[in-house]
């Protein structure tokens, strides 16, 4: 994954020579509002060496969902089609997360340690002095994800015993893009509401909107999961339906080890995140009641220098970029084993999108995708604003 401007540039010279191109006629599905423009679709897809996808685009009443399968890799995917949405999975822990909270009655700024020890009787951990939920739901806990993290939870090793080989600074004072961090908040339900997290989710978000998800893969029919390839480098021999970790099942609560799954395990379909979209448009509501729901989509932290067009808010990525909407974008993008996802709103207008894919070009502006920049780009820039009759 190119990770520095370097890396980066690299990628993105060898992308064009190194990577599988579109085949030549893809099998395309639209269903819903026509396409005005079906050609400039397939040009991006074709841009970003995309092995399949599955779009949603939604505006007001108006909807359309495209889906593209191939042969060659073997993409056969369809509107109920699984995929593992990487940190997407964090809008859901968020929701999940301010649910328990709100019904505890506990503060977002109660700290961490105090709710292990008072709900799980797990010691305080050094390492967590200080750290808040909030923290951990805006990447400013100051723990960085140590080297071998996946490793670990493979393993088993108890978080304290990780939380000892971790780099971290001081919280509440920078940020630092955290999957540790996020992992714990899935610690912390297992804690209070002592079943698998799993579980939480499936009680609190997933059942409640209606939704086709969830966080324990061992629990899906293969068949219904889009496998994911990188496309650079291309090893069609490597791809990807369940992590080692997605193949144990989440039967028990395990506060100490289930870190692993809050962060970026959810599997889901294109429908079921439209309706977590909404659920989060609405500030939560109906799951959330209070005003904890405000929290969502403010700003609680700036990626900084990295790239000055995102902020974060409480498990929602924010964009402010003029190319793309004059005002704000919500939602969150997912990188993992070479899938690219995005799931986004245009907080003006209300209007969705939606990219799921069995693979994709990793290359980034700043920290965020350029196949998500240019799917938010083509939605909301060429395509939508005609939907009307009319360009906004």
């Amino acid at each position: 994954m190119p990770t520095t401007k370097w890396k980066n540039r690299l990628y993105l010279l060898a992308l064009p020579f190194r990577a599988p191109r579109l085949e030549r006629n893809p099998q395309i599905r639209v269903e819903g509002h026509p396409l005005s423009a079906p050609d400039s679709w397939i040009r991006l897809l074709r841009k970003n060496h995309v092995l399949g996808a599955s779009v949603l685009l939604a505006d007001g009443s108006r909807q359309t969902r495209i889906t593209c399968s191939l042969t060659n890799p073997r993409r056969d995917i369809s509107g109920s089609s699984m995929f593992r949405v990487a940190s997407i999975t964090k809008m859901a822990t968020s929701l999940a997360a301010l649910t328990v909270l709100e019904d505890q009655g506990i503060p977002l700024h109660a700290c961490l340690n105090d709710l292990l020890a008072s709900w799980g009787n797990i010691s305080p951990v050094p390492e967590l002095e200080g750290v808040t939920v909030e923290h951990l739901l805006s990447h400013t806990s100051g723990l960085l994800d140590p080297p071998g993290l996946e490793e670990a939870l493979l393993q088993g090793v108890p978080f304290p015993d990780l939380l000892g080989k971790c780099t971290r600074v001081k919280p509440g004072h920078a940020f630092h893009y955290s999957n540790l961090g996020f992992g714990l908040i899935g610690c912390l339900l297992e804690a209070i509401e002592r079943e698998p997290v799993s579980i939480v989710l499936d009680r609190k978000v997933f059942s409640p909107l209606g939704m086709r998800a969830t966080l324990d893969a061992s629990q899906l029919d293969p068949a219904e999961i889009v496998p994911i390839s990188r496309v650079l480098p291309y090893q069609p021999s490597k791809e990807l339906l369940v992590t080692p970790l997605g193949r144990k099942p989440l039967s028990e609560p395990d506060p100490l080890r289930h870190y692993g799954h809050t962060a970026g395990a959810m599997y889901v379909d294109v429908f079921s995140l439209e309706k977590l979209l909404r659920c989060l448009m609405a500030e939560g509501k109906p799951l959330l009641q209070s005003g904890l729901g405000q929290e969502l989509a403010r700003a609680h932290a700036e990626y900084g220098k990295i790239s000055p067009s995102l902020s974060y808010g409480l498990g929602l990525l924010i964009i402010r970029d003029p190319s793309l909407s004059a005002g704000r974008i919500l939602g969150h993008q997912g990188f993992a084993y070479g899938c690219v996802d995005g799931a986004f709103w245009e907080e003006e207008t209300g209007r969705i999108v939606i990219f799921l894919n069995g693979g994709a070009s990793e290359a980034r502006r700043g920290r965020l995708g350029i196949s998500n920049a240019d799917m938010l780009h083509w939605a909301l820039k060429e395509e939508m604003p005609f939907w009307s009759g009319s360009v906004r």
